[in-house]
């Protein structure tokens, strides 16, 4: 039996690959918009795998953790969609076009 924030974290690491699924299904108009929430769940998975929300009484940390994320999530998103070609962002479903 799985703990219960393994089970979160499984639970963001699914909905960050439908997400991308979606943003890969959008294409050209809005898949790199939806590309942004998809690193930002991403990102929050990996901060419950890591162990930073564990006790449930503090706020301080989950809402910390939300802010840094944000704030990797948009350059990062931004860094892909000027400068990666989407060839390369969406590289794993290649093979299906």
């Amino acid at each position: 039996m799985l703990k219960p924030m393994t089970m979160v974290a499984i639970g963001f690491y699914v909905l960050a690959f439908l997400l991308y699924f979606f943003s890969f299904l959008g294409g050209f108009s809005i898949g790199l918009y939806v590309l942004l929430p998809t690193i930002f769940v991403l990102l929050m998975g990996i901060a419950v795998n890591l162990g930073l929300y564990k006790k449930q009484k503090y706020y301080v940390v989950p809402i910390s953790t939300s802010i840094v994320i944000c704030g990797i999530t948009y350059p990062l998103w931004r860094f892909l969609v000027h400068n990666v070609d989407d060839a390369y962002i969406f590289l794993p479903f290649i093979f299906f076009v």
